[in-house]
């Protein structure tokens, strides 16, 4: 790309969060885009224990690592980090305080998608439709337990357990009766000592990606993916990394106005949570129309993920989209890179001249 200025980039990845191998599949894809538009890659690989090691140096303890990767003269932050302590703003805020430009939404934005129940009660508030649900601790699923009073007065089976700040469907049960509730909240309890129970519903699954790039006009939804698992029950772990085992169809086979709600339901969601750059949410298209589940705020990049399909349908390849990502990151916060107007006039559909 002849607009692209030689900078230094870090790329963090790994990380100690449930999904340390899809943030490595990421990355991949990732550098090797770096690589192709001559950037300088400064690989960073955060281990499931917490160690760093810059550049392939050795392991070291996150502070030594976190000193090199400052002194390293990097330009920009590419997150290729998913889960916690990644995504949930510990990481965007410590490059906050050191004055390092990232990729994605900034620390409270991230804090506040990352927590499920936290970013529905904000997102229903901004009119979208969610799915009801209730949150319990180990000492209030104590008390729920023996007869459920609180569940069966607001919610109905089917139900879903998550743990509130957990993606890739990690920490994931669909239940179908007060057995299967009790096993779930029981397995899915130690990882955060919180659980949300919310009501299952039955639908069509979808996502819809946004950008939200300094420089366009407004943010844009781009096209709905309808994502139709072939051999798992719902969109799980193994349906969404592994190629060949779901469907996913860009544009997604809907009415113009289920396409458009659907398109700002996700645009406001992102803007309600405070995200910028970019961001993925998901729905259900239920009997009452859409609901929306979730939000990702560093989607995931790997060979099956969904934005770059979706970026691809809008003309933005996997490359540009990576370039778009760290130019947007460069005067979203107050640092000037030669070309920047490239975020605008490739966002936009126009080539430069």
């Amino acid at each position: 790309m002849s607009d692209t200025p030689s900078l230094r980039i870090a790329v963090l990845k790994g990380g100690m969060s449930l999904e340390h191998e899809i943030s490595l599949l990421s990355a991949q894809g990732v550098e090797a885009a770096l690589e192709s538009l001559g950037y300088d890659i400064v690989p960073v690989l955060i281990t499931r224990t917490g160690e760093w090691q810059v550049e392939g140096r050795k392991k070291e303890p996150a502070l030594d690592g976190l000193k090199r990767l400052k002194k390293s003269g990097v330009d920009c932050v590419f997150l290729a980090l998913h889960g916690a302590n990644g995504e949930d703003g510990r990481i965007q805020g410590m490059l906050d305080l050191l004055n390092m430009p990232y990729t994605g939404s900034g620390c409270s934005a991230s804090a506040l998608a990352m927590d499920k129940p936290l970013a529905k009660t904000v997102v229903a508030a901004a009119g979208v439709q969610v799915a009801p649900h209730l949150c319990f601790t180990p000492s209030l699923w104590q008390k729920e337990k023996r007869k459920l009073p609180t569940i069966s007065k607001a919610l109905s089976f089917p139900m879903v357990v998550k743990a509130p700040c957990q993606g890739s469907s990690c920490g994931l049960a669909i239940v179908a009766n007060e057995k299967e509730l009790a096993q779930a909240i029981e397995e899915i309890m130690p990882m955060e000592q919180r659980v949300m129970v919310e009501n299952f519903v039955k639908g069509r699954e979808f996502t819809c990606a946004v950008l939200d790039l300094i420089g366009s006009n407004a943010m844009e939804a781009l096209a709905v993916t309808e994502i139709r698992p072939i051999t798992s029950a719902f969109f799980d772990y193994h349906a969404k990394y592994t190629p060949g085992a779901t469907e996913e169809i860009t544009p997604a086979p809907l009415r113009a106005a289920v396409t458009k709600a659907i398109g700002v339901m996700a645009c406001a969601a992102h803007a309600a949570l405070g995200c910028s750059s970019w961001s993925r949410s998901d729905f259900i298209l239920g009997p009452d129309g859409p609901v929306w589940l979730e939000v990702n705020t560093l989607p995931g990049l790997t060979p099956t993920s969904l934005f770059p399909q979706a970026a691809a349908y809008r003309g933005i390849d996997y490359s540009k989209l990576i370039h778009l990502l760290i130019l947007d990151a460069l005067v979203r916060r107050g640092h000037s890179t030669p070309g920047s107007d490239a975020a605008s006039s490739t966002a936009s559909g126009k080539k430069k001249a």
